[in-house]
């Protein structure tokens, strides 16, 4: 055969090399779509619960609402600044009281939790189906209403936060999300030091803390799970 034979084959069998080459999905059909939000504003509902710490002083059950603001960084990459009120439950102790009355309750007490979090889209820059599972974590600040039955000396007033968190996202549309959250908080609790002292109205009792055997902080965990729905804006 000659050279001139050879190149007009070559050429005849050129067209189809492209389509024998495509692999993977249609992009029509494809169930990966880019995300061309860049930010949204969110309205929250969760519902916290965990522990009071060893004497069960520190707020731990109760339901939040907030607004979060989210906005795209680079690539996969989320930040976002949130708020959040609740009125918590917690128990109130009375140091000077018999060992059987120090400890009553439940009261509630207001807390605010202002945070910012940074979150990463496992999906990358696109959906899959519509959803975009996420993990991330968030830093920020407890702060706690006063509780006037309180006279103990204990106080939940400003905390420093944090935990990490764990989502998906559903974009039900070009402008509206829904989503839920599973997160974890964690602070930090202090008891003053008359918690280690006798009662003062009944000094044969034990007090409220054991000085050999217990700290005067601790932390505790508390598990939210979120819902979330957002408007989002392309900037």
């Amino acid at each position: 055969m000659s050279k001139a034979t050879w190149a007009a084959a070559l050429v005849l069998a050129l067209p189809s090399a492209p389509a024998a080459a495509q692999v993977g999905h249609d992009p029509a059909h494809s169930p990966y779509r880019p995300i061309f939000i860049r930010s949204s504003i969110m309205a929250t509902g969760a519902y916290l619960s965990g522990s009071g710490g060893l004497l069960d002083l520190g707020p731990s059950s109760g339901a939040l609402v907030g607004l979060r603001y989210e906005m795209r960084l680079s690539g996969p990459t989320d930040a976002s600044l949130s708020v959040s009120w609740g009125r918590l439950e917690r128990m109130v102790a009375d140091p000077d009281a018999p060992a059987d009355s120090q400890i009553t309750g439940p009261v509630r007490q207001s807390v605010v939790l202002a945070e910012a979090g940074l979150t990463i889209l496992l999906t990358g820059d696109k959906t899959w189906n519509r959803l975009a599972p996420y993990l991330g974590g968030t830093l920020g600040l407890a702060i706690g209403g006063g509780v006037p039955t309180d006279s103990s000396g204990f106080k939940f007033s400003t905390k420093f936060a944090s935990g990490p968190h764990v989502g998906i996202r559903l974009y039900a549309s070009e402008r509206l999300t829904i989503r839920t959250e599973g997160r974890l908080l964690f602070w930090q609790l202090k008891y003053p030091s008359r918690f280690f002292a006798a009662p003062a109205r009944a000094p044969d009792d034990p007090p409220l803390l054991d000085l050999a055997g217990d700290s005067d902080s601790e932390w505790t965990s508390h598990p939210i799970l979120l819902f979330a729905v957002g408007y989002a804006f392309r900037l």
